[in-house]
């Protein structure tokens, strides 16, 4: 059997000491990780990339009515109700909240 060198040995010494180092970590170190993770999500989606107040007109709207217009207007096409307007406001209040989070997650703020 050969023997190893002395480099060769510090060389395995070391690989087997980073891999303890690396699977010796521990729970608390991990939950702090995940902390960490979660609070920079949540200080990024309280910051608004965007001010919509500044937008111009075009860019405004297409980020604020148009996604849950075009999809109003996709149903009311197909239901063809006897009171479309009634029929889109309807629309448009049920599913409000659904495109308000979709802007907040785009990192954009709603207000009325």
């Amino acid at each position: 059997m050969a023997e190893l060198s002395q480099t060769e040995k510090t060389s395995d010494a070391h690989v087997v000491t980073e891999s303890i180092a690396a699977s010796a970590v521990s729970s608390e170190d991990v939950q702090k990780i995940v902390a960490a993770e979660k609070e920079a999500s949540e200080s990024q989606s309280k910051k608004p990339r965007v001010d919509l107040q500044n937008l111009p007109t075009r860019q405004y709207l297409d980020t604020t009515v148009v996604p849950i217009l075009l999809q109003g207007l996709s149903a009311l096409a197909k239901e063809r109700p006897p009171d479309p307007i009634e029929y889109l406001a309807a629309y448009l209040l049920k599913n409000k909240s659904q495109f308000e989070q979709g802007c907040i997650l785009n990192g954009q703020s709603s207000s009325s």
